[in-house]
């Protein structure tokens, strides 16, 4: 009795010596959360800093800065040729008193030398500049390069000639040209602000050098110009040089904008397919969602009343075949996986394989988790099982009640809209004869 005695207060003082670590282990469990709120206290308090520290900041610069205005002795302007910009200012007359103002600041303007020096070096740049392909301004074959202004320089070029039939103001070579080649005198007028200068140049210009496609227009333009006749139509030359004409019109581009639209059209339809499929998907999973809470209830039901998984599901199947499909009903895309899975069996296919092809038919996770729970039944028994499956029920049920209440939710979201419509029109009927009395 003795050495029993012993062992029991040996083995209780090392029971008690086990439980004192556990105990001092207590406080470290809190550390956590304390360590949580130091940190959002020092955040708070860096936060709090932050602000005060800002807003004391832009009072005291706001303050100087009413103090020590920046006075303005003159205005910055605009480069050379830019728009006139505008410059918001306060001023203080002897009075006192402050006044507010907004100047125009022209851009900036060239002196008379300065006007003159430029307009020089432009008339310079004229002589190497107009000529394009031309090799010399004594043999002008080809249209003038006659520009509005020069690149890198602001001052305007307006150009004239002696002869606009032989050589226009834009540089082209008339079609009256002799062959002979003719004299044109070429003005040109530059002007800078309120300088100007004039230079001209002796120009002979010879017929345009033409290719053989261009020949051949200008030849068919001018039979076509020089048919005078009075007939409401205007009859196409046949032959030009020796050469047989034929006309017709461009073909229209409605071929390639039919290929276009229903190229475009075929590519939108895949997306457009895949959506609807999608939308399919997601119509079946909520059906199926829907379906679950009964057909795990009448599984449970028929578990209880004493017939096995297989009666059981093959008694749901006839069930909703007779009910349904002989009635021509919509069909349930649940109680379809469960007929075809009874199709399985009853072809011989194994019960595992074909729980497992229902689950995997099922794009649902709790078809999924059923399937299991069936396959499980097989291996183990049923008594675990229907403790799962009321298990089951109970959530599948707390489930539907939850989307419910999501639908209803989202029922009163899409209902908002058209409510704020109402009240806006019954407020415009209630104020428009208001309105109207004043009026």
């Amino acid at each position: 009795m003795k050495s029993k005695t012993k062992l029991n207060s040996k083995t209780n003082l090392n029971s008690k010596a086990k439980l004192k670590p556990k105990a001092n282990l207590k406080p470290k469990a809190n550390l956590k959360p304390s360590l949580k709120d130091a940190k959002e206290q020092t955040l708070l308090r860096v936060s709090i800093f932050l602000i005060l520290f800002g807003n004391l900041l832009g009072i005291s610069l706001g303050l100087w800065q009413s103090r020590h205005p920046d006075i303005v002795t003159d205005l910055k302007r605009s480069e050379y040729n830019e728009s006139i910009h505008e410059e918001s200012l306060k001023f203080q007359t002897d009075d006192g008193k402050t006044h507010h103002i907004t100047l125009k600041v022209p851009s900036k303007t060239y002196s008379k030398e300065e006007s003159q020096t430029l307009l020089d070096e432009a008339s310079k740049k004229l002589d190497s500049s107009i000529l394009g392909k031309n090799k010399s301004f004594s043999s002008i074959h080809t249209p003038l390069s006659l520009p509005e202004s020069l690149p890198d320089c602001p001052v305007q070029l307006f150009w004239t000639t002696s002869d606009p039939k032989i050589l226009d103001y834009t540089g082209a070579i008339g079609e009256d040209v002799p062959s002979k080649g003719a004299s044109v005198t070429l003005r040109c007028q530059l002007s800078l602000e309120e300088e100007t200068l004039s230079w001209q140049k002796e120009l002979y210009v010879y017929p345009e050098k033409l290719s053989k496609e261009k020949s051949l227009n200008a030849s068919i333009q001018k039979a076509v110009t020089n048919d005078s006749s009075s007939n409401p139509t205007l009859a196409l030359p046949d032959s030009i040089d020796g050469q047989h004409l034929f006309f017709y019109k461009e073909p229209a581009k409605t071929g390639l904008f039919v290929c276009i639209f229903f190229s475009l059209l075929g590519f939108l339809l895949l997306p457009l397919k895949r959506q609807k499929e999608q939308e399919k998907i997601e119509k079946q999973k909520v059906l199926m969602q829907r379906d679950y809470p009964d057909l795990v209830s009448k599984l449970l039901l028929f578990l209880h009343a004493g017939l096995t998984i297989r009666a059981s599901l093959e008694k749901i199947a006839d069930d909703y075949q007779k009910n349904y499909r002989n009635q021509n009903l919509p069909k349930r895309p649940a109680y379809e996986a469960l007929l075809e899975t009874c199709h399985e069996l009853k072809g011989g296919l194994s019960q595992p394989r074909a729980y497992e092809n229902f689950g995997s038919r099922c794009p649902c996770p709790e078809y999924k988790i059923l399937s299991v729970l069936l396959i499980q039944n097989l291996k183990k028994g049923n008594q675990n099982t229907l403790l799962l499956l009321e298990k089951e029920v109970t959530d599948a049920l707390e489930n539907r009640k939850r989307k419910a209440r999501i639908l209803g939710e989202e029922a009163q979201t899409k209902l908002l809209f058209p409510m704020l419509l109402q009240l806006v029109i019954v407020l415009a009927l209630l104020m428009l004869p208001a309105f109207l009395s004043f009026t």
